[in-house]
């Protein structure tokens, strides 16, 4: 058998960066979506796209699941270089400091927007923030929340979690090599699906949220198994054919059993087929990104630092220019277009103006200016931390 990738360049993992880019670039697909298919957004408009609605589903069923498996790569990875103590306030500073500063300062803009859109306020935004944001209700009854910033609460709860394991299992040096025992890592995410889905539905609250709250923590950990195996990038090189034929055989039997009422949404059957799918689906991108996307150029150097800022502005901004543009009289494909080139056209601007001053780049989960990277030859370990781009 070939080698895959050459092995002076393997101590560098580029392509879960590229991975997580991709993954934060579909978002800003996925959320302007969301204004369009009729799932019952934020803010939505009139006119549905019924065409959206299952890719939209995929995307669902990938997207995040992608990130968290990073995200539990990034937290093994971080440990090489720092202890418990260390891992924590790390994370704190990368997480917890971007949720608070963002529940006050980029979502409630959102949930303005969606009071006017439902008619529940028709003031300006100030007195909005003071009257209504400050009174520190949670949403939906109140105002206060993290909306799509639950990505990062969540995060930060696994981080003491499963430190515990991890330090465990870094001290005891357990050694596990991948097979095809991986593929049934699947079963655990359906029958939690299984289970836990009709007791408890989405919610994103955490408290109570046991479906999700479950579901991403297996993620996270599964990141954290495939990193501490030694050649497993490269094993799931070598079979992502396999991975993605998988994936294609069971989302088509599964869109064959749903239209012919064989398999009924929610129900077990369905948990089993779609969580089937998700974690193929995933073993095929890891697979593919391993094989064609070991490689770093200026747009990944550019992409890995502004994804995380990117990531915490882009659904304020597509929620607010939604907002606005739903009342415009133009055809729904129009208004998709317009929503997401300005959420780019904006987005960017604002990333290039938080890199530049100290204090947006604490906010916004960002090294200090001027740390400089450990050389072309550093490691992952030092690169991946969660959704942020560690490079200490």
């Amino acid at each position: 058998m070939n080698t895959l990738i050459n092995p002076a360049a393997s101590t560098r993992y580029d392509f879960l960066d590229w991975l997580r880019v991709i993954a934060i670039f579909v978002l800003l697909f996925f959320h302007t979506g969301m204004l369009f298919v009729g799932w019952g957004w934020h803010v939505e408009n009139a006119e549905v796209l019924t065409s959206l609605q299952l890719p939209m589903g995929i995307a669902h069923r990938l997207r995040m699941p992608l990130l968290f498996v990073i995200a539990g790569a990034g937290m093994w990875f971080a440990l090489g270089n720092r202890n418990g103590g260390g891992l924590i306030r790390e994370r704190s500073l990368r997480l917890l400091l971007p949720l608070v500063a963002g529940m006050f300062l980029i979502v409630p803009p959102q949930i303005y927007f969606e009071r006017l859109f439902r008619d529940q306020w028709d003031g300006g935004y100030v007195a909005f923030f003071f009257e209504r944001v400050l009174q520190l209700q949670p949403y939906p009854n109140g105002d206060f929340s993290w909306h799509h910033l639950w990505f990062i609460a969540y995060l930060y709860v696994y981080v003491f979690l499963l430190l515990p394991l991890l330090l465990w299992w870094r001290s005891a040096k357990k050694v596990v090599n991948p097979g095809a025992w991986l593929y049934a890592l699947a079963i655990p995410l359906a029958v939690n699906e299984a289970i836990l889905k009709p007791l408890y539905p989405e919610s994103h609250k955490l408290i109570g949220d046991w479906y999700i709250f479950n579901h991403y923590l297996l993620l996270t950990l599964y990141g954290c198994l495939l990193a501490s195996m030694r050649d497993a990038w490269d094993w799931f090189a070598t079979r992502r054919q396999l991975s993605l034929g998988l994936a294609l055989v069971v989302f088509g039997t599964a869109m064959l059993l749903f239209q012919t009422g064989v398999i009924e949404r929610d129900t077990p059957a369905d948990a089993a087929v779609a969580n089937i799918f998700t974690w193929t689906a995933l073993m095929a991108f890891i697979g593919y990104g391993r094989r064609y996307l070991s490689f770093s150029n200026p747009v990944l150097r550019w992409a890995r630092d502004a994804s995380y800022p990117i990531y915490i502005l882009h659904q304020t901004v597509i929620v607010g220019l939604g907002y606005w543009v739903i009342q415009q009289p133009w055809n729904a494909w129009t208004k998709y277009a317009v929503v997401l080139v300005g959420t780019i056209a904006i987005c960017v601007p604002l990333y290039e103006g938080i890199r530049r001053f100290s204090l947006t780049r604490l906010l916004f989960g960002m090294k200090a200016a001027g740390k400089t990277r450990k050389g072309a030859g550093t490691p992952v370990a030092a690169r991946i931390p969660a959704l942020a781009d560690d490079k200490a």
